[in-house]
Order: structure tokens, then sequence, then C-alpha cells
């Protein structure tokens, strides 16, 4: 499981939110759009915290100001990926080949891939992501390597403690001690409910 992978279609907007004077009004509904995860770099907030991540201008509000509380040019985005991305945007002659992807106009899985933590460029487009906005910083990587081993310990801690509960079980259908097996199956059921929401929380899921 990667929680980091981008995804292989467009979305469609599905929020309607009222017209805000300020653009950071907008954050709660961009949240909810894209899943909790940064557009551009695909960390979800559960691991950084919602402080760390804000409203992003796709098209910069210095050179677009008409479209600064324009919904569909606002994105959910980490601090550190909007502060890179800063006023970036090709010069008229190269917006067809030097965009930076985003999720809504352009299928993110056809320019950026991940292999493991490392994010691989696909296109041009995807270059100049990656180059801009440091995709691949060092410690970047190590955080989600980090993440990664730590979804696959889970994810195995998982599998055991379900296996075992599935024994418990099927004891308790023929035990004389069943007080005792109920108790342990109980407590089994309290820790495999709490290792599923830390699996969640690491994949981005609240």
């Amino acid at each position: 499981m990667n929680p980091f992978a981008y995804p292989k279609a467009r979305r469609v907007r599905r929020e309607s939110p009222p017209r805000y004077a300020d653009h950071k009004a907008f954050k709660p509904f961009l949240r909810r759009e894209f899943e909790r995860q940064c557009v551009y770099c695909r960390m979800p907030d559960t691991m950084k915290g919602v402080e760390s991540f804000g409203v992003d201008h796709y098209r910069p509000k210095s050179r677009f100001p008409e479209l600064r509380t324009v919904y569909s040019n606002l994105y959910y985005c980490c601090n550190p990926c909007n502060s890179r991305k800063g006023n970036y945007w090709p010069q008229n002659s190269r917006v067809a080949t030097d965009f930076i992807p985003n999720p809504c106009d352009h299928e993110m899985f056809r320019h950026l891939r991940f292999k493991r933590a490392i994010v691989v460029s696909r296109t041009h487009a995807g270059a100049i992501a990656m180059d801009c906005l440091d995709l691949n910083e060092d410690e970047v990587v190590g955080f989600r390597t980090l993440i990664l081993s730590t979804i696959g310990l889970y994810e195995e801690k998982i599998a055991e403690t379900e296996a075992t509960l599935s024994e418990l079980r099927a004891l308790l259908e023929s035990a004389k001690s069943a007080p005792t097996l109920s108790s342990d199956i109980a407590t089994l059921e309290r820790d495999l409910d709490t290792q599923r929401r830390h699996l969640n929380r690491l994949c981005g899921v609240a």
C-alpha cells in the first residue's frame, strides 16, 4: 500500500462553496475535495497536521488577480510545495509544455509516479514539477520511506492479529474456559481496532 500514489484519472470537483472574499476560507472545502492530501507531493495532512497545509493558487494570484478567489483555481497544498511553487507560471509560448500538472486538468499518473518513496517523472511536465517542487528532497524521501516501512509493519501486525482472533473464536465454540477466551478475544479486538486506526492515519484516512 502506498498512500502517496498519484491518481490515474482527472478529479471532478464535488464541492460547491459560496464565494468568499478571502481565499483562505476555501481551505475546509479543498481539504475534503482533495481527500486531505497535497495535490503535488501527495503528502496526507494526517501525517503533518492541517496547520502545515494551505490554499494554492494554481495560476498565481500575482499574475491572475481575477482568479484569487475562484474555486476552480484553488488547490489543497502542503506549505513546502506551496512555497516552492510560488509564482511559477510558464511563459506564454510554453504553457502547453512547461506546466505543473494538477489533478483536475491532468491525469497525474501520466506525468508523475512513485517507485516506493521516490517520485519519477514520465513527461516533460512531470520533470518541471519535480524540479520546481523538489519532490525528491532528501528529508521528504526519508520521511516517506519511514511511513511506507511503518505501514508494512502494521499490515503484518494486523494480519497476525486477525489470524489469532480466528483461532480463538474457533476454540471458543468448543472450549470450557469460555470466559477466559472471551476476555482474550475482546482484548485482541481492541488491539486490532487500534492497529487499523493507526494504519488508516498513516495512509491519510481520518
